[in-house]
């Protein structure tokens, strides 16, 4: 199957902002919020004494010793306050089921029977365990995953209640509690619907309570910005409440893009989950896993698709199917722009 010209796909996983909270007796949502700081930090980058061909430039010992003041933003839980709150909302959609846009009605063809072979096998259930295990183990929580315990607990529009007692005792790979695994399929069979039934649509509020050090840091989203004269060199995003208050968050997309950290289909010695993306980029280690030289990345596996359907066709049980099927599910399920362009 050649990649037409006009391909796009809707996502299926649609989180919206994660907002970070506190209670008081008074108030069970007080925005936390940011404080701006001045600070004097040393000099100490490598162009500071060298240039770029790693020569040492003129410069005597006095001018490394000056400061270099420096205005960022910082957010700390308040004195007195032993938890933090973040919530966030998740809408899932069949989206993956067919193109939202989509030139050439063999391609179109194709992409349909594979979902819907894909559907036949319980090939979503896959997909479903592992987006939702990302929810339950916190991985959304990023940096901020690091307490003294998070209690994580996910009510659905389908009036699911779940809860996880201490998301730090769990992980992605490693074996889970009776209890906590029950939990986790039962999750995902409410997620497998909303991805499989285009008539669903399926909502999930998210909600977890970190238990924190004494004005211990919190990392929400960072800003990519321009900075201007006399603003703060490093900016964190917030969200505006109804008072005025502005309440710190992480963007939708950080949200978005933890959920989204379930491809170790890549390599068979892989050793941690990457998010699902068209080439695999490893930003820690500023690689791509799926470089096209390899043949593994989304786009010569999406020309096989007509492969995959007969694959589809001969398995018996999910356990069969052929990971870069899930690989392939996982990118479309994600969605995006998949069209060849004009030229």
């Amino acid at each position: 199957m050649q990649i037409c010209r006009h391909l796009t796909y809707v996502r299926s996983l649609s989180p919206g902002k994660a907002i970070f909270y506190y209670q008081t007796h008074d108030c069970d949502f007080v925005p936390l919020q940011l404080e701006t700081n001045k600070i004097r930090a040393p000099k100490s980058g490598f162009t500071e004494a060298f240039d770029s061909k790693g020569k040492l430039k003129n410069i005597s010992p006095h001018d490394l010793a000056y400061s270099n003041p420096q205005c960022i933003q910082t957010c700390y839980v308040p004195p007195n306050i032993s938890s933090i709150h973040c919530r966030f909302s998740l809408r899932v959609e069949a989206n993956s089921l067919e193109p939202e846009t989509c030139e050439d009605i063999k391609v179109k063809r194709y992409l349909t029977k594979l979902s819907h072979l894909y559907t036949q096998k319980n090939g979503y259930k896959e997909l479903a365990i592992r987006y939702c295990r990302n929810l339950l183990i916190g991985t959304w929580l990023w940096r901020n995953n690091h307490t003294l315990g998070t209690q994580i607990e996910v009510t659905t529009s389908d009036n699911g209640h779940y809860v996880i007692a201490d998301a730090r005792l769990l992980s992605w790979d490693g074996e889970w509690p009776e209890r906590d695994q029950k939990t986790l399929l039962a999750l995902s069979a409410e997620m497998e619907q909303a991805l499989t039934n285009p008539d669903k649509y399926w909502f999930a509020d998210v909600h977890a309570v970190l238990m924190t050090g004494f004005c211990q840091e919190i990392h929400p989203s960072q800003k990519f910005i321009e900075r201007k004269e006399g603003e703060a060199s490093k900016q964190y995003a917030t969200t505006s409440c109804v008072n005025g208050e502005k309440a710190v968050c992480f963007h939708a997309e950080k949200v978005g893009a933890a959920l989204q950290l379930i491809d170790d289909w890549w390599d068979e010695r892989a050793y941690k989950p990457l998010r699902a993306h068209e080439y695999a980029a490893d930003r820690k280690n500023l690689i791509a896993r799926r470089h096209p030289i390899n043949s593994n990345d989304f786009y010569s596996l999406l020309k096989l698709t007509a492969v995959y359907i007969r694959h589809l066709r001969a398995v018996k049980s999910a356990d069969e199917i052929h990971p870069n099927i899930h690989y392939v599910m996982s990118i479309l399920c994600k969605g995006g722009l998949f069209q060849r362009g004009k030229s």
